[in-house]
């Protein structure tokens, strides 16, 4: 991968944390549990995502 390419890749984990953020807390409000703890999954897997990313 080259250094644009994972650039554009940390950008768009970010983004999808950032939306998880905010799904999540609008699921929370609406005690949409489920769907929270969906989202918390998936959070979790971009942010372990990004984590082996910057050790490169």
């Amino acid at each position: 991968m080259n250094p644009e390419q994972l650039q554009q890749m940390v950008k768009w984990l970010n983004q999808q944390i950032i939306n998880s953020n905010e799904s999540m807390n609008e699921a929370h409000q609406t005690n949409n549990y489920c769907k929270e703890t969906q989202l918390e999954g998936m959070k979790e897997a971009y942010m372990k995502c990004l984590n082996k990313l910057s050790k490169m």
